[in-house]
């Protein structure tokens, strides 16, 4: 069974989850200047900012 949970149109079953070790070693060769590595970062943590977006997208800026 696949747990699908869409978030602003995406559906985040889709998208690639990184280990630790992953992420440290994309980080290695962003940092090296390796564009392809820098891609599959920010794919790898889509997830957190939907996540970020979904909990943030109904609240409101309280009148002072």
């Amino acid at each position: 069974m696949i747990n699908k949970v869409e978030i602003a149109g995406i559906d985040t079953s889709k998208l690639p989850i990184l280990s630790n070790e992953e992420k440290e070693g994309l980080l290695n060769k962003i940092k090296e200047g390796d564009k392809e590595a820098r891609e599959k970062f920010i794919q790898g943590n889509l997830r957190l900012v939907l996540s970020v977006v979904q909990r943030f997208s109904g609240r409101r800026r309280k009148s002072r």
